[in-house]
């Protein structure tokens, strides 16, 4: 009898969705092949942060890292992780009107593999989400701590520590990020 090694199924954003409240996912940032093919068996989802510029390369925030650099360590994370879904971070100024963020995020669809996009957002770009949403291009809004806005808010900024902050987020979250996009 062979010892052989049973292929996981690589998640959809359905299979995601109806995990939601029922069963934990395991989400893990990787920027290399070797690290996502290490992950790929164990991880449900790799994101492709921007935060590389940090970690991979000791800068001091996320904010220096570009479309080229993104679309290099998302290809070679989607080389090393076959059965794993890949998010990539979109980076600072790569998202700010509709226009560009339809042509950049096609970027990652078309030259890398990913199955998904992560912007850092806010209620004003909801519209945005929501343009990539109809494009059919899967996409992870991120709220609340934003790092790419750091300079801008004057530093890292928790949020969510009050009532009131907790209940924007939400407000934010579900009412405007997750109801942006109705399934035709």
């Amino acid at each position: 009898m062979k010892n052989e090694k049973t292929q996981k199924k690589k998640l959809s954003i359905n299979d995601i969705k109806n995990k939601k409240g029922i069963e934990p996912i395991v989400m893990i940032t990787a920027y290399d092949a070797l690290f996502a093919k290490l992950f790929d068996d164990y991880a449900d989802i790799i994101l492709v942060g921007d935060s590389l510029n940090m970690s991979f390369n000791m800068q001091e925030s996320t904010i220096g890292a570009d479309m080229n650099t993104m679309l290099y360590h998302t290809k070679a994370v989607c080389n090393g992780a076959k059965n794993t879904f890949i998010m990539a971070d979109m980076p600072f100024g790569s998202y700010t009107n509709e226009k560009q963020v339809i042509k950049n995020a096609m970027k990652f669809f078309k030259q890398t593999n990913a199955d998904a996009v992560k912007l850092e957002v806010g209620m004003h770009q909801v519209n945005l989400v929501k343009r990539l949403c109809e494009e059919g291009i899967n996409v992870m809004a991120h709220i609340g701590l934003k790092p790419q806005f750091y300079k801008f808010e004057g530093g890292y900024k928790i949020k969510g520590r009050s009532e009131i902050e907790a209940k924007e987020l939400i407000e934010e979250a579900f009412k405007a990020m997750e109801n942006s996009y109705a399934p035709y």
